[in-house]
Protein backbone atom coordinates (compact mmCIF):
# COMPACT_ATOMS: atom_id res chain seq x y z
CA UNK A 1 0.00 0.00 0.00
CA UNK A 2 0.92 3.22 -0.33
CA UNK A 3 2.47 5.89 2.15
CA UNK A 4 0.16 8.56 3.59
CA UNK A 5 3.35 10.94 2.26
CA UNK A 6 3.26 9.33 -0.96
CA UNK A 7 -0.61 9.72 -1.50
CA UNK A 8 -0.53 13.14 -0.07
CA UNK A 9 2.74 14.51 -2.64
CA UNK A 10 0.40 13.35 -5.36
CA UNK A 11 -2.54 15.02 -4.48
CA UNK A 12 -0.35 18.10 -4.16
CA UNK A 13 1.13 17.19 -7.77
CA UNK A 14 -2.74 16.77 -9.26
CA UNK A 15 -3.86 19.98 -7.36
CA UNK A 16 -1.21 21.69 -9.54
CA UNK A 17 -1.42 19.87 -12.54
CA UNK A 18 -5.32 21.37 -12.50
CA UNK A 19 -4.45 24.76 -11.41
CA UNK A 20 -2.04 25.29 -14.61
CA UNK A 21 -5.50 24.25 -16.59
CA UNK A 22 -7.79 26.32 -15.14
CA UNK A 23 -5.82 29.22 -15.81
CA UNK A 24 -5.52 28.57 -19.43
CA UNK A 25 -9.36 27.92 -19.51
CA UNK A 26 -10.78 31.15 -19.13
CA UNK A 27 -12.36 32.96 -21.25
CA UNK A 28 -11.72 34.88 -24.70
CA UNK A 29 -12.17 38.20 -22.41
CA UNK A 30 -9.31 37.14 -20.82
CA UNK A 31 -6.77 38.37 -23.64
CA UNK A 32 -8.80 41.99 -23.61
CA UNK A 33 -9.27 42.42 -19.74
CA UNK A 34 -6.66 43.63 -17.42
CA UNK A 35 -6.21 42.15 -13.97
CA UNK A 36 -8.68 43.83 -11.98
CA UNK A 37 -9.91 43.38 -7.98
CA UNK A 38 -11.97 45.76 -5.49
CA UNK A 39 -12.48 49.15 -6.21
CA UNK A 40 -13.35 49.81 -2.23
CA UNK A 41 -9.97 51.68 -2.06
CA UNK A 42 -11.30 53.92 -4.21
CA UNK A 43 -14.33 54.73 -2.04
CA UNK A 44 -14.58 58.03 0.35
CA UNK A 45 -17.78 56.40 2.02
CA UNK A 46 -17.26 54.00 4.71
CA UNK A 47 -19.01 50.97 6.95
CA UNK A 48 -20.52 53.22 9.78
CA UNK A 49 -24.16 52.61 8.10
CA UNK A 50 -24.37 48.78 8.38
CA UNK A 51 -22.43 49.24 11.97
CA UNK A 52 -25.49 50.90 12.71
CA UNK A 53 -27.36 48.36 11.33
CA UNK A 54 -25.26 45.64 13.25
CA UNK A 55 -26.13 46.98 16.22
CA UNK A 56 -29.58 48.68 16.07
CA UNK A 57 -31.49 47.47 13.67
CA UNK A 58 -30.92 49.83 11.11
CA UNK A 59 -30.23 53.62 10.48
CA UNK A 60 -33.57 55.47 11.38
CA UNK A 61 -36.85 54.71 12.70
CA UNK A 62 -39.37 52.04 10.71
CA UNK A 63 -41.39 53.71 8.66
CA UNK A 64 -43.50 50.83 7.68
CA UNK A 65 -43.11 50.62 3.83
CA UNK A 66 -40.53 48.90 1.63
CA UNK A 67 -39.20 51.67 -1.01
CA UNK A 68 -38.32 50.04 -4.53
CA UNK A 69 -36.97 52.24 -7.16
CA UNK A 70 -36.12 51.15 -11.10
CA UNK A 71 -32.58 52.00 -12.62
CA UNK A 72 -33.24 50.24 -15.85
CA UNK A 73 -32.79 47.00 -17.11
CA UNK A 74 -32.53 44.48 -13.99
CA UNK A 75 -31.51 46.95 -11.89
CA UNK A 76 -33.44 47.73 -8.56
CA UNK A 77 -32.67 49.45 -5.02
CA UNK A 78 -34.55 48.13 -2.08
CA UNK A 79 -34.71 50.65 1.22
CA UNK A 80 -36.08 48.61 4.11
CA UNK A 81 -38.45 50.34 6.84
CA UNK A 82 -35.18 51.24 8.77
CA UNK A 83 -33.53 52.86 5.91
CA UNK A 84 -31.32 50.13 5.04
CA UNK A 85 -30.44 50.24 0.49
CA UNK A 86 -29.89 46.80 -1.14
CA UNK A 87 -28.93 47.32 -4.66
CA UNK A 88 -29.73 44.74 -7.17
CA UNK A 89 -27.98 43.78 -11.03
CA UNK A 90 -26.20 47.42 -11.86
CA UNK A 91 -25.38 47.01 -15.50
CA UNK A 92 -22.31 47.70 -17.80
CA UNK A 93 -21.35 47.97 -21.53
CA UNK A 94 -19.24 44.52 -21.21
CA UNK A 95 -16.36 43.99 -23.54
CA UNK A 96 -16.01 41.96 -26.32
CA UNK A 97 -18.19 40.96 -29.30
CA UNK A 98 -22.04 42.44 -28.72
CA UNK A 99 -21.21 43.73 -25.55
CA UNK A 100 -22.50 47.37 -26.44
CA UNK A 101 -26.27 47.52 -25.15
CA UNK A 102 -26.37 50.58 -22.96
CA UNK A 103 -26.07 54.38 -24.14
CA UNK A 104 -25.68 55.91 -20.46
CA UNK A 105 -23.20 54.33 -17.90
CA UNK A 106 -25.25 52.86 -14.84
CA UNK A 107 -24.95 55.96 -12.51
CA UNK A 108 -22.45 55.80 -9.13
CA UNK A 109 -24.70 54.79 -6.84
CA UNK A 110 -24.68 54.69 -2.90
CA UNK A 111 -25.99 51.73 -0.94
CA UNK A 112 -25.67 49.54 2.01
CA UNK A 113 -25.97 45.92 0.25
CA UNK A 114 -24.85 45.21 -3.47
CA UNK A 115 -26.00 42.16 -5.09
CA UNK A 116 -25.13 40.23 -8.54
CA UNK A 117 -27.24 37.66 -9.44
CA UNK A 118 -25.35 36.43 -12.23
CA UNK A 119 -21.74 37.28 -14.24
CA UNK A 120 -22.95 39.07 -17.31
CA UNK A 121 -22.48 42.64 -18.45
CA UNK A 122 -26.13 43.66 -17.66
CA UNK A 123 -26.22 42.45 -14.33
CA UNK A 124 -22.87 42.82 -12.34
CA UNK A 125 -20.98 46.15 -12.79
CA UNK A 126 -20.46 46.00 -8.81
CA UNK A 127 -17.65 48.51 -9.52
CA UNK A 128 -20.16 51.39 -10.06
CA UNK A 129 -21.89 50.64 -6.56
CA UNK A 130 -20.75 52.87 -3.59
CA UNK A 131 -21.57 49.86 -1.23
CA UNK A 132 -20.76 48.91 2.41
CA UNK A 133 -21.13 44.87 0.82
CA UNK A 134 -20.97 43.19 -2.05
CA UNK A 135 -22.61 39.84 -2.45
CA UNK A 136 -22.14 38.09 -6.46
CA UNK A 137 -23.91 35.06 -6.96
CA UNK A 138 -24.46 34.35 -3.02
CA UNK A 139 -26.16 31.00 -2.19
CA UNK A 140 -27.54 30.49 1.27
CA UNK A 141 -29.05 33.43 3.77
CA UNK A 142 -27.59 36.66 4.75
CA UNK A 143 -29.46 38.81 7.66
CA UNK A 144 -28.73 42.16 8.91
CA UNK A 145 -30.58 44.49 10.58
CA UNK A 146 -34.59 43.96 9.05
CA UNK A 147 -32.92 42.80 6.12
CA UNK A 148 -33.24 38.81 5.38
CA UNK A 149 -31.43 38.11 1.80
CA UNK A 150 -31.55 34.40 0.52
CA UNK A 151 -29.85 33.15 -2.51
CA UNK A 152 -31.16 30.27 -3.97
CA UNK A 153 -28.62 28.96 -6.70
CA UNK A 154 -29.80 27.51 -10.35
CA UNK A 155 -29.14 28.16 -13.77
CA UNK A 156 -29.25 31.06 -15.99
CA UNK A 157 -32.01 30.57 -18.98
CA UNK A 158 -30.21 29.01 -21.82
CA UNK A 159 -32.44 27.96 -24.28
CA UNK A 160 -35.10 31.31 -25.03
CA UNK A 161 -38.47 30.79 -26.10
CA UNK A 162 -38.23 33.07 -29.32
CA UNK A 163 -35.94 33.54 -31.96
CA UNK A 164 -33.35 35.65 -30.61
CA UNK A 165 -30.83 33.27 -30.12
CA UNK A 166 -30.28 29.47 -29.27
CA UNK A 167 -27.93 27.80 -27.21
CA UNK A 168 -25.80 26.26 -30.31
CA UNK A 169 -25.73 29.84 -31.41
CA UNK A 170 -23.91 30.90 -28.63
CA UNK A 171 -21.12 28.13 -29.03
CA UNK A 172 -20.63 28.84 -32.39
CA UNK A 173 -20.08 32.60 -31.14
CA UNK A 174 -18.23 32.31 -27.89
CA UNK A 175 -17.33 28.75 -27.50
CA UNK A 176 -18.79 28.60 -24.65
CA UNK A 177 -21.72 26.38 -23.25
CA UNK A 178 -25.03 28.10 -21.98
CA UNK A 179 -26.67 24.89 -20.78
CA UNK A 180 -25.97 22.32 -18.21
CA UNK A 181 -24.22 20.06 -17.27
CA UNK A 182 -20.95 21.81 -17.81
CA UNK A 183 -22.29 25.36 -18.60
CA UNK A 184 -19.68 28.04 -17.84
CA UNK A 185 -20.07 30.35 -15.16
CA UNK A 186 -21.51 32.82 -16.54
CA UNK A 187 -24.44 30.40 -17.43
CA UNK A 188 -25.18 30.32 -13.47
CA UNK A 189 -27.30 32.47 -11.69
CA UNK A 190 -28.87 33.30 -8.49
CA UNK A 191 -32.45 34.20 -7.60
CA UNK A 192 -32.62 36.26 -4.41
CA UNK A 193 -35.33 36.10 -2.15
CA UNK A 194 -35.30 39.81 0.10
CA UNK A 195 -37.46 39.44 3.12
CA UNK A 196 -37.91 43.09 4.56
CA UNK A 197 -40.73 45.15 6.04
CA UNK A 198 -42.93 41.95 6.02
CA UNK A 199 -42.57 41.27 1.98
CA UNK A 200 -41.04 38.70 0.17
CA UNK A 201 -39.34 40.00 -2.54
CA UNK A 202 -37.61 37.81 -5.35
CA UNK A 203 -35.64 39.10 -8.15
CA UNK A 204 -35.31 36.58 -10.64
CA UNK A 205 -32.59 37.57 -12.31
CA UNK A 206 -32.22 35.59 -15.61
CA UNK A 207 -33.00 32.14 -14.08
CA UNK A 208 -34.26 29.45 -16.38
CA UNK A 209 -38.31 28.94 -16.95
CA UNK A 210 -38.41 25.82 -15.46
CA UNK A 211 -36.18 25.22 -12.22
CA UNK A 212 -36.21 21.67 -10.33
CA UNK A 213 -39.16 21.39 -7.22
CA UNK A 214 -36.49 21.80 -4.65
CA UNK A 215 -35.64 25.69 -5.95
CA UNK A 216 -39.27 26.34 -6.40
CA UNK A 217 -40.17 25.04 -2.89
CA UNK A 218 -37.92 27.75 -1.74
CA UNK A 219 -39.74 30.33 -3.19
CA UNK A 220 -43.71 29.58 -1.72
CA UNK A 221 -45.76 32.89 -1.65
CA UNK A 222 -44.30 35.83 -3.24
CA UNK A 223 -45.64 39.23 -2.54
CA UNK A 224 -43.69 40.97 -5.20
CA UNK A 225 -42.00 39.10 -7.88
CA UNK A 226 -39.30 41.36 -10.01
CA UNK A 227 -39.70 39.36 -13.31
CA UNK A 228 -37.72 39.65 -17.00
CA UNK A 229 -40.56 39.70 -18.87
CA UNK A 230 -40.76 41.28 -22.32
CA UNK A 231 -43.24 41.44 -25.22
CA UNK A 232 -40.15 39.81 -27.52
CA UNK A 233 -38.75 37.19 -24.63
CA UNK A 234 -35.54 38.34 -24.63
CA UNK A 235 -35.12 36.17 -21.41
CA UNK A 236 -38.82 35.45 -20.06
CA UNK A 237 -41.84 35.10 -22.78
CA UNK A 238 -45.23 37.33 -21.68
CA UNK A 239 -46.39 33.54 -21.34
CA UNK A 240 -43.50 32.55 -19.08
CA UNK A 241 -43.87 35.60 -16.87
CA UNK A 242 -47.88 34.82 -16.12
CA UNK A 243 -47.15 30.79 -15.78
CA UNK A 244 -44.02 31.60 -13.28
CA UNK A 245 -45.94 34.36 -10.97
CA UNK A 246 -49.19 32.14 -10.80
CA UNK A 247 -46.75 29.24 -9.45
CA UNK A 248 -45.32 31.82 -7.14
CA UNK A 249 -48.44 32.77 -5.91
CA UNK A 250 -47.27 36.74 -6.34
CA UNK A 251 -49.19 39.24 -5.66
CA UNK A 252 -47.71 42.11 -7.52
CA UNK A 253 -45.02 41.44 -10.36
CA UNK A 254 -43.00 44.35 -11.47
CA UNK A 255 -41.24 43.28 -15.28
CA UNK A 256 -37.88 44.26 -16.38
CA UNK A 257 -35.14 43.50 -18.89
CA UNK A 258 -36.94 45.17 -21.67
CA UNK A 259 -35.95 47.89 -24.22
CA UNK A 260 -36.11 51.27 -23.09
CA UNK A 261 -35.48 54.02 -25.75
CA UNK A 262 -32.51 56.32 -24.62
CA UNK A 263 -30.98 53.86 -22.10
CA UNK A 264 -30.56 50.84 -24.78
CA UNK A 265 -28.61 50.67 -27.45
CA UNK A 266 -30.75 50.04 -30.36
CA UNK A 267 -30.72 46.52 -32.22
CA UNK A 268 -28.40 45.20 -29.07
CA UNK A 269 -30.88 42.12 -28.93
CA UNK A 270 -33.85 43.18 -28.52
CA UNK A 271 -36.57 46.26 -29.25
CA UNK A 272 -39.50 46.03 -27.42
CA UNK A 273 -40.83 46.72 -24.19
CA UNK A 274 -43.07 44.81 -21.45
CA UNK A 275 -46.40 47.14 -22.28
CA UNK A 276 -48.44 43.98 -23.89
CA UNK A 277 -47.72 41.92 -21.31
CA UNK A 278 -49.12 44.76 -18.53
CA UNK A 279 -52.10 44.75 -20.51
CA UNK A 280 -52.39 40.51 -20.34
CA UNK A 281 -52.86 41.47 -16.46
CA UNK A 282 -54.78 43.57 -13.76
CA UNK A 283 -52.21 46.48 -14.01
CA UNK A 284 -51.03 49.70 -13.47
CA UNK A 285 -49.07 52.13 -15.17
CA UNK A 286 -46.81 53.71 -13.15
CA UNK A 287 -45.56 57.21 -13.26
CA UNK A 288 -42.81 57.73 -11.34
CA UNK A 289 -39.22 55.45 -11.18
CA UNK A 290 -39.67 54.66 -7.15
CA UNK A 291 -42.97 53.32 -5.37
CA UNK A 292 -43.14 52.22 -1.80
CA UNK A 293 -44.98 49.13 -0.95
CA UNK A 294 -46.12 47.62 2.71
CA UNK A 295 -48.57 44.34 3.27
CA UNK A 296 -51.62 46.35 3.79
CA UNK A 297 -51.21 48.05 0.39
CA UNK A 298 -50.94 44.84 -1.87
CA UNK A 299 -53.02 42.20 0.52
CA UNK A 300 -55.69 42.45 -1.91
CA UNK A 301 -53.87 41.82 -5.36
CA UNK A 302 -53.02 39.28 -7.19
CA UNK A 303 -50.68 38.72 -10.00
CA UNK A 304 -51.47 43.01 -10.38
CA UNK A 305 -48.48 44.08 -12.75
CA UNK A 306 -46.80 47.48 -11.98
CA UNK A 307 -45.02 48.56 -14.87
CA UNK A 308 -42.41 51.10 -14.42
CA UNK A 309 -42.02 51.56 -18.24
CA UNK A 310 -39.68 54.59 -19.18
CA UNK A 311 -39.45 55.89 -15.43
CA UNK A 312 -35.96 55.30 -14.31
CA UNK A 313 -33.63 56.63 -11.98
CA UNK A 314 -31.05 56.37 -14.27
CA UNK A 315 -30.93 59.91 -16.49
CA UNK A 316 -31.64 58.46 -19.76
CA UNK A 317 -30.66 59.95 -23.08
CA UNK A 318 -33.50 61.12 -25.86
CA UNK A 319 -32.29 62.52 -28.93
CA UNK A 320 -34.58 65.52 -29.90
CA UNK A 321 -34.10 67.15 -33.36
CA UNK A 322 -33.20 70.97 -32.60
CA UNK A 323 -35.66 73.40 -33.37
CA UNK A 324 -34.88 76.75 -35.01
CA UNK A 325 -36.59 80.26 -35.03
CA UNK A 326 -35.15 81.79 -37.76
CA UNK A 327 -37.10 84.37 -40.16
CA UNK A 328 -37.23 83.97 -43.99
CA UNK A 329 -34.36 86.06 -45.65
CA UNK A 330 -35.91 87.66 -49.23
CA UNK A 331 -33.03 86.36 -51.80
CA UNK A 332 -32.11 88.61 -54.65
CA UNK A 333 -33.93 87.86 -58.23
CA UNK A 334 -31.89 85.33 -59.74
CA UNK A 335 -29.73 85.73 -62.72
CA UNK A 336 -30.82 84.29 -65.93
CA UNK A 337 -28.24 81.32 -67.09
CA UNK A 338 -28.33 82.03 -70.26
CA UNK A 339 -26.75 85.35 -69.29
CA UNK A 340 -23.15 84.62 -68.66
CA UNK A 341 -22.78 82.54 -72.30
CA UNK A 342 -24.29 85.71 -73.97
CA UNK A 343 -22.05 86.69 -77.08
CA UNK A 344 -19.69 89.73 -76.38
CA UNK A 345 -18.01 92.15 -79.03
CA UNK A 346 -20.89 91.56 -81.73
CA UNK A 347 -20.65 87.93 -82.12
CA UNK A 348 -23.54 85.75 -82.77
CA UNK A 349 -24.56 82.50 -80.73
Amino acid sequence: MQSKHIVAKQAEANEKKEAVQHEDEWGFEQAIIGPVGSLGFMQLSNNDRVIAAQKFGGVREDTGEVEISFYGMCAFKITSPKGLEIVVDPWRNAPGFGGYWFLVDFPITKCDIGLSTHAHGDHDAVHRLDAAMIMERMGGTFELGDVKITGILDKHMCEPQNDLYTSEMMMQLFGKKTCPPGEHMEWCNTIFLIEVGGLRILHWGDNRQNPPEDTWEMMKDIDIALLPVSDDGHILTPRWGKEIAEKLNAKVIIPHHYYIEGLNAPNAGWELSAEQFTRMLDHTFLDTHTIKLSPKKIKNYKQHVMYFGEHTVTKIYKWQAPTYEVKNVPLPDPVKAWERFKPKNGKKY
